[in-house]
């Protein structure tokens, strides 16, 4: 299509949504000039040198109830206390025998399920604050639980993450808490420890304001700290054969019969083997030297990412900029899509071949330059419209190729959709869900777009969009007290915040991981590819998936919010979330 033609007919009158901005209470609260509620609270303490891995066995039916399981309770690595435990209703007197034969025999010790909550779970690991550990950890404590529930919390509760997740009740005795569980993904829980009955607080305390925080716990799923670390799913029997672990997990599939000496060995050795690669997987987190992250709350690869922007120092920009215009942020949240698809060729057949980018996410935020913006102390905007009208008049498929202008596409703009190719939210063939296509937009009422994607849409029509409006960003000064850091540990990949490029950096590690990859064989190559692959999943969240992160805050009751839109006025709204 050149400039000259006009915009193809329109075939579909569908209603288009665009994404909104809404504030978290305390912000609005901000705006008005209330202070947010603050209360003073000791901080959590952290671990103690303690741990307990653990494992269960169940029955093979729907119900997969607790027959026994296995223990390993560990100070500073040493072995203090291992033993079996077993339900007194899921075994018969006869596997009873089974289970104390293999106990004396290796030196173990045998206790029911109700001794071994209350006298090793809570006794021990709960009261000296020790890491609890399990391979897919959500369903070994399911097992232990004898009731469960909705997980319950206050509209204060510091952890009203919780809410929508589960409670188990472990122990008969009312003095320990209840277990919570909130699953985030396929990969990924929250789990914690309910608030214990009683006053926490003393009266000194509660006089001078002070609140007891409740002890949470330190959970770690061996399955979801290397899911993060190598961007991966294992099983436990994948992850000690790649970790090569001195115990991998033995092969045993009669699960359906009774317990024998062979399936209690088998049940030993997987604690002993979720134990030795939890060892690894906490030596190689800490080879990554994120000192101000905890490996419990890692849960995926862009919590690795995180880390290392926490490790740098770098403020996020909603601290460094609070009073940042709410309209503004709706219509950057407006412009926002994230996959999107497209075909040009329909229903014939064509010989193809298959093209990728090399690290599609970091490479455009370097050729933006965007890490400018993540360094720095808040950022300004002014309009730019008649400039940008000019930009994109002379900017053609040849002038992309240099650098100089994709450092001009931090800028917004307003067009007057008139037959122009962009990408669309909308429930397309009627249904129920919305999603991103591209489409030939003609609309009546303005739409907000960055310039990137009107550069896009006069390469793929051959006309310029109309500009009504264009607002361009710039960063602020670099943020003081920035500290430089190695990625992945790795000296040769020093990486200063003031000076560098951290996802240029990343990628160019990267690629030296797949360089030494292609000239190893074996297991060294396994290792490498599942090296690099971890180096671009971290490298892609950092660069992009954490910047427009939503969490949903699940409320009790609906609250009256206020909404902002690129598109419309500030309007009110009630809502439970």
């Amino acid at each position: 299509m050149t400039s000259s033609q006009s915009a193809p007919p329109i075939t579909d009158d569908l209603s288009i949504a665009i994404r909104a901005y809404v504030a978290p209470t305390w912000r609005d609260l901000k705006d008005t000039g209330e202070a947010k509620p603050k209360s003073k609270r000791k901080s959590p303490l952290p671990a103690s040198p303690w741990s307990l891995a653990f494992d269960t066995e169940t029955t093979t039916d729907a119900a997969q109830a607790l027959r026994f399981g296995t223990y390993q309770l560990r100070k500073a690595g040493e072995i203090r206390d291992a033993g079996i435990f077993y339900d007194p209703d899921g075994v018969s007197t006869d596997e009873i025998g089974v289970l104390q034969t293999h106990a004396d025999t290796h030196g173990l010790s045998l206790r029911t399920r109700e001794g071994f909550i209350d006298d090793v779970f809570f006794k021990c690991a709960w009261q000296m604050r020790a890491t609890i550990i399990g391979f897919n950890l959500p369903f070994d404590i399911s097992r232990l639980a004898f009731k469960h529930g909705t997980a319950r919390t206050r509209e204060d509760d510091e952890a009203n993450a919780m809410r929508g997740g589960f409670t188990f009740k472990l122990s008969q005795q009312k003095i320990y808490p209840n277990i919570r569980v909130k699953h985030m993904s396929r990969k990924a829980a929250l789990i914690s420890f309910a608030a214990t009955m009683g006053q926490r607080d003393s009266r000194g305390q509660r006089n001078r304001g002070i609140k007891t925080g409740v002890r949470r716990g330190h959970f770690i799923d061996v399955k979801t700290l290397a899911s993060a670390l190598f961007a991966k799913g294992f099983s436990l029997a994948s992850l000690s054969k790649f970790l090569q672990v001195p115990n991998p997990k033995l092969n045993f599939n009669h699960f359906d019969g009774p317990i024998t000496d062979e399936m209690v060995r088998y049940a030993v050795r997987d604690v002993q083997a979720t134990w030795e690669c939890y060892a690894d997987l906490i030596d190689r987190f800490d080879a990554l030297k994120l000192t101000e992250s905890t490996p419990e709350k890692i849960y995926s690869e862009a919590g690795i990412g995180k880390g290392y922007i926490r490790e740098m120092g770098i403020v996020c920009w909603r601290d460094t900029q609070p009073d940042f215009p709410p309209g503004m942020i709706a219509k950057i949240i407006g412009t926002y899509f994230g996959g999107r698809s497209e075909v040009r060729i329909r229903r014939e057949i064509r010989q193809v071949i298959l093209c990728d980018f090399l690290s599609m996410y970091p490479t455009v935020c370097t050729l933006m330059g965007l890490w400018r913006f993540v360094v720095a102390d808040g950022m300004t905007w002014q309009d730019t419209t008649s400039e940008t009208r000019d930009f994109l008049a002379r900017t053609d498929l040849a002038s992309l190729q240099s650098q100089a202008t994709w450092r001009q596409l931090a800028t917004l703009v307003r067009v007057q959709p008139d037959g122009d190719i962009f990408p669309v939210r909308a429930a397309y063939s009627g249904e129920a869900q919305r999603t991103i296509g591209l489409n030939y937009l003609t609309a009546e009422t303005p739409q907000w777009f960055t310039l990137a994607d009107c550069i896009a849409a006069k390469l793929l029509t051959g006309k310029a969009p109309e500009i009504i409006e264009a607002i361009s960003f710039m960063p602020g000064p670099v943020q003081s007290g920035l500290e430089p850091i190695d990625i992945a540990g790795n000296p040769q990949y020093h990486v200063s915040p003031n000076t560098a490029d951290f996802f240029k950096r990343v990628i160019e590690l990267r690629q030296s991981v797949k360089q030494r990859r292609d000239q190893a064989t074996g297991d060294e190559r396994v290792r490498l590819d599942t090296e690099q692959n971890a180096l671009k999943i971290c490298a892609n969240s950092t660069s992009y998936g954490i910047w427009v992160e939503v969490n949903v805050d699940d409320r009790q009751h609906n609250k009256s919010v206020t909404v902002h839109s690129s598109t419309s006025a500030p309007f009110g709204f009630d809502t439970d979330k």
